[in-house]
């Protein structure tokens, strides 16, 4: 035994020197997910392999509302947004009738954008009232309008579904500039298609750059795939100061060089910070659940999360060791 720990400090400390800082960490070996070998669906390649795309952005396809609409939608965003933020808030029966009075009023007022929200609303939590079929056929109209975001919401509905309609719906909305369909392909590259990997760079990096952060999720993984492991945490650290929460599980990972870890604390008990930061994105429930930028709360300045060099040096050496087992 302890000729095998003196054997594992020596293997161990040939790593840390053979990397001793963080621009090192951006020259190691490419690798790629085994699900990038699996055959991707026909519809996701029928509609994106020759795809020449242009990052266009969804507010020159996005139609602008009516004064009134605009002024009523605004309201109830105003509204949504303050309730959020207090806990039970939406607890009180009256506080639910006067949001969804709002709605209502906005709708009368010709805003497409509530609209959506009524139809996205109503498909996740069906009534009487407003079925799903309704709901959907409700959407859908707003698909036919040519609006970027509806036509991503419908096509993500489809999924284990119809993947033709899905991928055709999602390359229409794509071409209308909607960053969250950009998002949800590129992503789907990135794991699945490596010979499209340039194509999925190209959305993901055009869904950030109208700042959808949930796109730094993959873009962090495309970086880590090809050997820029350090630029992926940097990747990851902007998208949680921006929103993202695929980045939040990613950075977690830095739980394992802190104090007290083990396998059998959860990581998110030693990220306080990110703890926190997860937290506000899920008092944001109307954004999670539409995606509409109107609902968007940018995060505060005293929850904003700083990457230590320190702690990353060390997790990039502690994931080189790991995979090299």
């Amino acid at each position: 035994m302890r000729k095998f720990l003196i054997g594992f400090f020596i293997f161990f400390s040939g790593i840390a020197a053979g990397q001793s800082n963080l621009e090192d960490f951006n020259h190691s070996p490419k690798w790629v997910d085994s699900a990038g070998q699996i055959n991707p669906d026909p519809g996701l390649m029928k509609y994106f392999q020759s795809m020449k795309f242009v990052c266009h952005n969804a507010s020159g396809f996005t139609p602008e509302e009516n004064k009134s609409a605009a002024k009523a939608f605004s309201e109830l965003v105003q509204y949504t947004s303050e309730g959020d933020q207090i806990k039970g808030f939406w607890n009180s029966p009256e506080h639910k009738q006067k949001r969804e009075g709002l709605l209502a009023t906005a709708i009368k007022a010709g805003s497409w954008k509530a609209a959506y929200v009524n139809s996205v609303w109503a498909i996740k939590y069906p009534s009487a009232e407003t079925p799903i079929k309704v709901a959907s056929t409700k959407l859908h109209e707003l698909v036919s309008r040519g609006i970027p975001i509806a036509a991503y919401k419908y096509a993500s509905y489809l999924f284990g579904r119809d993947y033709e309609t899905m991928y055709y719906l999602y390359a229409e909305a794509i071409k209308r500039g909607s960053p969250q369909a950009m998002s949800a392909v590129g992503g789907t590259i990135v794991v699945r298609v490596q010979e499209l990997h340039p194509l999925g760079k190209q959305l993901l990096e055009c869904a950030v750059g109208q700042g959808y952060a949930e796109a730094y999720d993959h873009l962090g993984l495309l970086a880590d795939m090809e050997g820029r492991r350090g630029d992926a945490y940097r990747l990851w650290e902007k998208g949680i100061n921006e929103g993202c929460e695929g980045c939040i599980k990613k950075m977690s990972n830095l739980a394992k060089v802190r104090h007290g870890y083990s396998v059998d604390v959860p990581m998110m008990e030693l990220m306080p910070e990110l703890t926190r930061i997860k937290e506000f994105n899920e008092n944001n429930f109307f954004y999670q659940l539409t995606e509409l930028p109107d609902f968007y709360r940018r995060l505060p300045e005293e929850l904003i999360f700083h990457l230590n060099d320190s702690e990353l040096l060390s997790l990039l050496k502690l994931e080189k060791f790991s995979r090299m087992l």
